[in-house]
């Protein structure tokens, strides 16, 4: 049996990625939540302000051809439906989120999370590393740009920002529930 990749990498291009900021930095930020209804919030855990693009945002179909080729490539197969719109984070000095998965198997939803699509939109900053766990911890090396596709069951989080403002967008792919 071949080892599969627990993720794929791409790039978007810098300005693509100004662009997301500058039209997305003017919606209304929104304390950042957890939990299988969102409606949980916890600063040990999760300190940060996201914003949420319209559904047909341009930046959907690019994650989508993304996400469906890692989908292929990486030989997940996951049975993909739909998805949700844009997320656009902003993790200022001392955001993080700690360690967490984006789906929850295990709340009886007909969906679940199958795949989520990152993008770091800047790199103007210190602190706030990507990190993916498996069998060890892994600093994915995101540069501005970087667009990373990995299962939603994947635990992952993202450490404190140092200095200066992190900004990256996420989209999660959804299908009928795991089996």
């Amino acid at each position: 049996m071949n080892h599969l990749p627990m993720w794929y990498m791409g790039q978007l291009g810098h300005e693509m990625c100004d662009r997301v900021v500058s039209e997305l930095s003017v919606i209304e930020t929104k304390t950042a939540t957890m939990g299988v209804d969102g409606s949980e919030t916890d600063v040990a855990m999760r300190k940060t302000q996201v914003r949420f693009a319209d559904a047909g945002y341009w930046l959907e179909g690019i994650f989508e051809r993304f996400a469906v080729e890692a989908n292929k490539h990486c030989k997940w197969e996951y049975h993909l439906t739909g998805a949700e719109r844009v997320q656009f984070a902003e993790y200022g000095p001392e955001n993080h989120y700690g360690w967490h998965v984006d789906t929850f198997t295990l709340s009886g939803n007909p969906i679940d999370r199958k795949i989520t699509v990152i993008c770091l939109l800047n790199d103007e900053f210190d602190g706030g590393t990507f990190e993916v766990r498996l069998y060890s911890d892994y600093k994915v090396p995101l540069v501005k740009g970087s667009m990373i596709a990995f299962p939603s069951i994947l635990e992952h989080r993202v450490v404190p920002v140092i200095e200066g403002t992190r900004y990256s967008a996420t989209m999660w792919f959804n299908g009928p529930r795991f089996r």
